[in-house]
């Protein structure tokens, strides 16, 4: 197959636009996922409250931060430091 720079960059970049499509398709749709289930969450949370259980927390999501070691405000990387960032009691 005889194929010149010009067509392997055009089939990249139809390449590059399905697959930014797949990824925005995939985002709207975690969007209306993370939108029904906090409906679902207060739903669940005003029967809890009828019906005297334990309602659920208000969708605490965990969350991570690439550190850069060489960085001036760098966290070291050790078992005690992820325990406190898991924890939320990270104090830097």
């Amino acid at each position: 197959m005889n194929r010149n720079f010009k067509d392997w960059i055009a089939e990249g970049d139809v390449m590059y636009q399905n697959a930014l499509s797949e990824y925005r398709e995939l985002e709207s749709q975690i969007d209306e996922l993370e939108r029904k289930l906090i409906l679902k969450r207060d739903e669940v949370n005003e029967i809890a409250r009828v019906v005297g259980k334990e309602s659920l927390d208000n969708g605490k999501k965990l969350s991570a931060e690439i550190v850069d070691r060489g960085h001036v405000n760098s966290v070291p990387n050790s078992a005690n430091t992820i325990a406190r960032a898991i924890t939320g009691r990270i104090n830097r």
